[in-house]
C-alpha cells in the first residue's frame, strides 16, 4: 500500500537512533489537537517504537498505559525504550519521549506477548458480558465535516456518528463509525491511536464547551489488527463512569463491523 502525504503512517514514522534503545521521531505540522500534536500520534509513534525495539515477532502488542504530560510541538522528538522485564511468554517495555531540549513530553508501558499455551482449545468468545452497542450500516451514515474551529487533526479523520450529539446536554454517551481519510492499513498502531480520536463524551453532556485535555490512556488490543477488513470504520462506543472535581473517567471501546471488541480502553480526561 502507497501512503498519501499526511497519511497516519506517515505521521508516526519513526527511524532507528544512536542506539538501539533510541527512536526518532518528527511531530508533523498538521495534526493538532490544540497546541500539540493529538494523542493518537505520539501513542502511535512509542508503539512503533516499541515494536522496532522488540525482537521477537511472535509478541504482539497487548496493552498500552500511557501518561501525556506535555504538547508534542511540531519538530523532531526522540522515543526512548527501555526493557522492565523480558519473560517466558510477555515483554514490558517502557517508552518515553522527550523534545529536543529533553523535555519529558509522554511516556508508559506497553506489554507485548505470545499466544498463551492453550488458548486455541477454548472458546474465549463466551467470556465476555457485554455485546456490541450496534449502529446503522456505516456506509449509510454520512461522514462530519469538520471545518475550523474543529481540531487541525479531524482533517485526517472520517466520523460518521450515529449517536451522542455535542453541546446537546444529552446523555453522555456516544457512537459512531470511524477511520482514518488517507488509505491506512489496520495496525496495532493506527487502531490503538485511532481509539483516541472520537471526541469525549463530555462534550455531550455539555451545553457550553469547556477545556478539556487527556491525561492518561490505557487500552487493551484484543484482536489480530490483520484481521480487520481494510477500509471498514470501526464502531466507537463511549461513555463517561464518573467525573469528580473537574476529573473525568470515560471507557472507550472500538468494535469490528462483524461485532468483535477490538480495543477496549479508559482514559482519565481534565474539564476546565
Amino acid at each position: 500500500m502507497t501512503f498519501s502525504a499526511g497519511s497516519f503512517e506517515d505521521a508516526t514514522t519513526v527511524v532507528r537512533g544512536s542506539d538501539s534503545s533510541t527512536s526518532l521521531w518528527t511531530v508533523p505540522d498538521g495534526w493538532q489537537q490544540g497546541r500539540g500534536a493529538w494523542g493518537g500520534l505520539p501513542i502511535g509513534a512509542m508503539i512503533k517504537a516499541v515494536m522496532l525495539t522488540e525482537q521477537d515477532a511472535s509478541r504482539t502488542l497487548r496493552n498500552v498505559s500511557v501518561t501525556l504530560s506535555a504538547p508534542a510541538l511540531p519538530g523532531p522528538h526522540t522515543i526512548t525504550v527501555e526493557p522492565v522485564r523480558i519473560g517466558s511468554g510477555v515483554s514490558t517495555w517502557s517508552a518515553r519521549i522527550s523534545d529536543v531540549e529533553g523535555n519529558f513530553v509522554g511516556g508508559g508501558s506497553f506489554v507485548t506477548g505470545v499466544p498463551r499455551a492453550g488458548a486455541g482449545d477454548r472458546d474465549e468468545s463466551s467470556w465476555s458480558a457485554i455485546t456490541s452497542p450496534g449502529a446503522p450500516d456505516w456506509s449509510t451514515v454520512p461522514v462530519v465535516e469538520t471545518p475550523p474551529p474543529f481540531p487541525r487533526f479531524t482533517q485526517h479523520m472520517d466520523f460518521r456518528v450515529a449517536s451522542g450529539i455535542p453541546l446537546q446536554g444529552g446523555t453522555p454517551e456516544t457512537t459512531g463509525w470511524i477511520s482514518y481519510r488517507a488509505p491506512t492499513p489496520w495496525t496495532d498502531a493506527s487502531v490503538m491511536a485511532v481509539s483516541d480520536a472520537w471526541y469525549t463524551v463530555t462534550i455531550v453532556a455539555m451545553t457550553e464547551l469547556l477545556p478539556i485535555s487527556t491525561v492518561s490512556f490505557t487500552a487493551s488490543l484484543l484482536v489480530d489488527p490483520a484481521s480487520l477488513t481494510p477500509d471498514v470504520p470501526l464502531l466507537h462506543h463511549g461513555l463517561i463512569s464518573a467525573a469528580h472535581e473537574g476529573f473525568a473517567s470515560e471507557q472507550r471501546r472500538l468494535w469490528s463491523a462483524d461485532g468483535r471488541l477490538v480495543v477496549d480502553s479508559l482514559q482519565t480526561l481534565v474539564v476546565g
